[in-house]
């Protein structure tokens, strides 16, 4: 088999960056976001990592992620503060320098106006060769791209602007076709199965999920592609099985597409 060095398509790596999120001291909402809206046009998400506001470890981790996927989402440390060192760390991740960008000194200028101050004009400066987006008369803030990588805020609200601007400008894959069983059964009545079931339908994503104190059911098996016909073939078979061994409580279809 020949190996590529080039990244998958329709791939995505998640990068969640601040002290915050390690302490506990805020939660992650960000992330399923993320998720939610590029899975919506049919890109996979492939990884999601928590690292600290640590320049040489947000520069090692852009420097290892960046390559395996189409686009990079990083979220938070980019602000005016002391530990806002993320476009630091992306310019030194690939050796460029950190410059000040024109048009972001601009917007910053006419932002913030009479309290335009030495911290807020930090966040002027962007990596060199990133592209400072205003290309739209009713944006908020700029959504700042360097190569394949989106550099977000940590704040929810503004980067869930940014996440629906970037979602605009893709090309959609193609949505996923989804399917899911509820089950009696418990995990151990069925994984022997189940192993060779995926060992015959490669085509597909297959979760197994218990689901402890539930008055309904024991289990929830989910069935995931962007080929729908390979989603229902998976579903027959899955069906068909469960059905026999009396399992069955109830499915879930409606992520299939019609056709």
């Amino acid at each position: 088999m020949s190996e590529s060095n080039e990244p998958a398509g329709g791939t995505i790596g998640i990068v969640l960056i601040g002290d915050e999120l390690l302490s506990g001291s805020v939660e992650d909402l960000n992330s399923a976001y993320i998720i939610r809206s590029f899975s919506a046009v049919g890109y996979s998400v492939g990884e999601v990592r928590i690292i600290p506001d640590d320049r040489e470890r947000i520069a090692e981790t852009l420097r290892e992620i960046s390559p395996r996927f189409e686009y990079v989402i990083t979220s938070g440390g980019i602000g005016p503060t002391h530990d806002d060192v993320t476009l630091e760390a992306v310019a030194s991740a690939f050796n460029v320098d950190l410059i000040e960008d024109a048009t972001m000194a601009a917007f910053l200028e006419n932002h913030y106006g009479e309290r335009m101050n030495g911290s807020l004009r930090r966040m002027a400066r962007v990596p060199s060769g990133a592209d400072v987006g205003l290309n739209d008369g009713q944006v908020t803030w700029p959504l700042i791209r360097f190569r394949n990588l989106f550099v977000l805020p940590g704040l929810p609200r503004a980067l869930r602007d940014k996440v629906d601007r970037i979602i605009a400008t893709l090309e959609p894959m193609g949505g996923f076709a989804t399917a899911e069983l509820f089950l009696s059964a418990y995990e151990s009545d069925y994984v022997d199965w189940l192993n060779s079931f995926i060992e015959r339908h490669t085509e597909v994503s297959v979760g197994s999920y218990p689901y402890w104190g539930n008055p309904e059911y024991r289990t929830r098996i989910t069935v995931r592609s962007r080929d729908g016909n390979a989603v229902r073939r998976a579903l027959d078979e899955l069906t068909s099985y469960v059905d026999e061994k009396g399992w069955l409580v109830r499915s879930n279809t409606d992520g299939i597409p019609a056709g």
